[in-house]
């Protein structure tokens, strides 16, 4: 009888060990919400900002809806990968490999494409009713690959330290992604947009310190086995469609998570119903969640929608106010503004703008190359000497220990060079 005991332990044992295997670690689908909260609490200046930015968002929505005009236009993001990794063999691809391939990062661009086109395929309660293209999409410009002995990074705080490891492409022309490997079971992680009313000349690169810093950081962060679909170094079966960077990409451009990050609360979106919380579950049947938030009204969540907590085979809805918010957003935020309208220039010639200038401590430069082509840029002083080396698409210089005078600053791309004067005070 006592072996029998022992044996019925032994199998419930293995039963229960098999069991776990089968079933997946919990992870943290989305850290923005807390890097947020420690990037406001870093930043006073950009507190008081965001308080402002939903009074901007929706009285432009507004005279949008009063004017009856619509976003019809399609806007394309050039986006720029970020590929930090450890491999001091620099292998590129394959299980377990941070270096990941070609194929997976494209894979995650043909997924934005599908999503934010409304072309994913997947049909859930809400997705013919509600789904709308959302006349955005995303074009793979540059794909940049680091090594770096760190083993991981936390989305929270270190996005200064990838950014220091591979430096953004200036945030005001290209969404730039970071893949990497993330602590703590969490996914992904994106910047929010700092949203102020339109002036004549939207810069979208700020010249305080604290702002410089922000955009320079301005973008997403991926965990390298979340990003894209039907690759090695992806092992989830439930995020394994590359939904993570089309919900942390929804943040970038504006949206809110739909519950409102609140029990019961909202995301600004009339056309999404409001959840009681998030849907945090490893149910990839998708089954029906409801919620009770308005008096004795029950309604049924959202779950397809992609600013859910879903697993990504349950996604397959932007609705047309969220379409409305994030366009939006390009209008308002500077840097998406500035985007959106290099997006529109048709021209194969090299444009370069700085400013200020004169300047005193930071000389910004807007360049646009002709199909997103790379450049370098090198500084001069009057007398022909070279104050700086080439620097491969700078955004940024700092003239604090110039001397004052005349300077040059040079852009050069394979068949273009333009020389634009500058005066430091």
């Amino acid at each position: 009888m006592k072996n029998r005991r022992n044996s019925l332990l032994l199998a419930g044992l293995l039963a229960l060990s098999l069991l776990g295997q089968a079933q997946e670690v919990p992870v943290t689908r989305c850290a923005s919400t807390e890097r947020d909260s420690v990037r406001l609490l870093k930043n006073p200046v950009l507190r008081n900002l965001r308080m402002r930015s939903e009074g901007a968002i929706q009285n432009y929505l507004r005279e949008q809806k009063a004017a009856r005009t619509h976003a019809d236009e399609i806007v394309t993001i050039p986006v720029v990968v970020h590929v930090v990794h450890n491999r001091s063999d620099n292998v590129i691809g394959g299980a377990s490999n941070g270096n990941i391939s070609e194929a997976q990062i494209q894979s995650q661009i043909d997924v934005l494409n599908e999503d934010y086109g409304n072309t994913s395929g997947y049909k859930g309660f809400y997705t013919d009713s509600l789904a709308v293209d959302t006349r955005i999409r995303f074009k793979l410009v540059s794909v940049v690959r680091t090594y770096n002995t760190a083993s991981q990074f936390s989305p929270i705080t270190d996005a200064t330290k990838l950014a220091e490891i591979s430096p953004a492409w200036f945030t005001n022309r290209y969404l730039n992604i970071w893949v990497t490997r993330l602590n703590d079971r969490y996914l992904g992680t994106s910047q929010f947009p700092v949203v102020s009313e339109l002036t004549d000349r939207t810069q979208g690169l700020a010249t305080t310190e604290n702002e410089e810093r922000d955009a320079l950081t301005d973008g997403v962060i991926i965990d390298f086995r979340y990003f894209g679909r039907n690759s090695d170094a992806i092992t989830s079966r439930i995020y394994n469609l590359g939904r993570t960077t089309t919900h942390e990409v929804g943040h970038w451009l504006g949206l809110i998570h739909i519950w409102g990050d609140a029990t019961c609360g909202t995301d600004y979106c009339d056309d999404t119903p409001v959840a009681n919380t998030k849907n945090e579950t490893t149910d990839i049947s998708c089954s029906p969640v409801y919620s009770q938030c308005r008096g004795n009204a029950v309604t049924r969540n959202m779950i397809e929608n992609y600013m859910d907590y879903s697993p990504d085979v349950c996604m397959s809805v932007f609705t047309n106010d969220q379409k409305e918010r994030m366009h939006a957003v390009l209008a308002l935020s500077p840097r998406r503004a500035k985007m959106v309208e290099y997006s529109r220039i048709s021209t194969d010639g090299l444009l370069v703008d700085i400013y200020p200038n004169p300047v005193r401590e930071t000389l910004t430069a807007n360049v646009f190359t002709p199909d997103f082509e790379n450049y370098t840029v090198s500084v001069y002083n009057h007398k022909g000497q070279q104050m700086t080396g080439e620097t491969v698409n700078r955004t940024y210089l700092n003239v604090r220990n110039f001397p004052s005078g005349l300077y040059f600053y040079k852009v050069k791309t394979a068949n273009q060079t333009v020389t634009k004067r500058f005066v430091v005070r």
